[in-house]
């Protein structure tokens, strides 16, 4: 059984989550001491164990201490099977981070997955749900035959009640525990060999705010912070979608992403918040955009930490703009399930490679 330390680096959730996921798909069991210690609120929280909840059923695993605020997690996993699963935070607990295991682990199960997640869909620390759809998604799509997140309803805090649901057909994996032929087969999937910037081809803007809000225009205004900034600094004008939506709490979110003539996509999200003016949402946005991008990066601060599992286990080499702790802290669980050493780091250059 491979032991991990919760306290390494940033000593967040993040090693839980990577964890989970690469247990479940190389099938080693892990047991993970001083959960989140270095947070103010130590232990695991709700949304790592909906995780563990859903993966009792999906992955058919075996877990000891898996309740709140509990410091150790001992996880056994099974067989990934397919089928049907719902998900109710009871809270506005984060849908992308719980994505961040899930969503890996649905694309590489063999057969069709439904998960329905009720929960938070834009809430602080972490990315929106649009980010993950239009960022992350197409980044790894292509490992299954279809791959689509819907969100039937937004979830802000502090109500949550966002439901989204996930569906992916996956590829039928012969030898899912075989380290190498799993790299075989991803090798196949993905490109993740991105480590030139091309010119910027498109940009997308997607400003949400809740419909209390339509008559102070918060959408609009949003969008237009985040237009005028990016216009100031030279960059070509976004294709703009605004929306108004339903949801139990007020909330809104801008967010952008962009696509190169090299093939990488990237992006940048804000959350409006009570007393803050919409045009600066829009603006911080962009400001985040542009400063991944200004750097050379081909991968956005979130994606940068999303993908190295991925690049872990199927090779390839990107240019991210800063070394985040998720980023770090990535690095290190996966170089416990793949071996030390899996990782070429250049922290001058900013590129992360991996020869498999």
């Amino acid at each position: 059984m491979l032991e991990l330390d919760g306290s390494y680096g940033e000593g967040g959730g993040q090693i839980v989550r990577t964890a989970l996921f690469l247990s479940t798909l190389l099938k080693i069991p892990v047991r993970i001491k001083n959960v989140r210690v270095k947070r103010e609120k130590p232990g695991l929280k709700r949304q790592h164990l909906h995780i563990v909840k859903l993966l009792k059923k999906f992955a058919c695993a075996k877990a000891e201490g898996d309740r709140l605020g509990s410091l150790e997690l001992t996880y056994i996993p099974g067989e990934l099977k397919p089928g049907y699963y719902h998900v109710d935070f009871g809270s506005a607990g984060s849908i992308s981070l719980f994505l961040q295991t899930v969503l890996p682990l649905s694309l590489l199960t063999p057969g069709k997955v439904e998960i329905e997640a009720i929960g938070g869909t834009e809430v602080p620390m972490s990315p929106t749900i649009d980010w993950v759809r239009f960022v992350y998604l197409p980044q790894i799509s292509s490992v299954a035959k279809l791959a689509r997140i819907e969100v039937l309803r937004r979830g802000y805090y502090p109500a949550g009640g966002g439901i989204i649901k996930l569906t992916a057909e996956g590829a039928v994996l012969r030898e899912v525990g075989n380290l190498k032929s799993l790299r075989e087969f991803l090798k196949g999937k993905l490109n993740l060999f991105k480590e030139k910037q091309g010119l910027v081809k498109k940009i997308h803007l997607l400003s949400i705010a809740e419909e209390r809000l339509r008559e102070r225009r918060v959408a609009e205004r949003q969008a237009q912070g985040a237009v005028e900034f990016l216009e100031g600094i030279g960059m070509q004008k976004p294709e703009v979608y605004r929306q108004y939506v339903r949801s139990l709490s007020i909330g809104t979110s801008v967010t952008l992403w962009l696509e190169d003539t090299e093939g990488n996509t990237m992006g940048a999200d804000s959350l409006g918040e009570k007393g803050k003016l919409a045009e600066l949402v829009g603006q911080e946005c962009a400001q985040k955009l542009w400063e991944d991008w200004s750097k050379e990066a081909t991968v956005d601060r979130h994606l940068a930490d999303h993908l190295i599992p991925w690049i872990g286990l199927a090779g390839g080499k990107v240019k991210v703009p800063m070394f985040t702790g998720h980023l770090e802290t990535n690095l290190w669980v996966c170089e416990r399930f793949l071996g030390e050493g899996v990782f070429r780091v250049s922290r001058e250059e900013g590129t992360i490679e991996a020869v498999v």
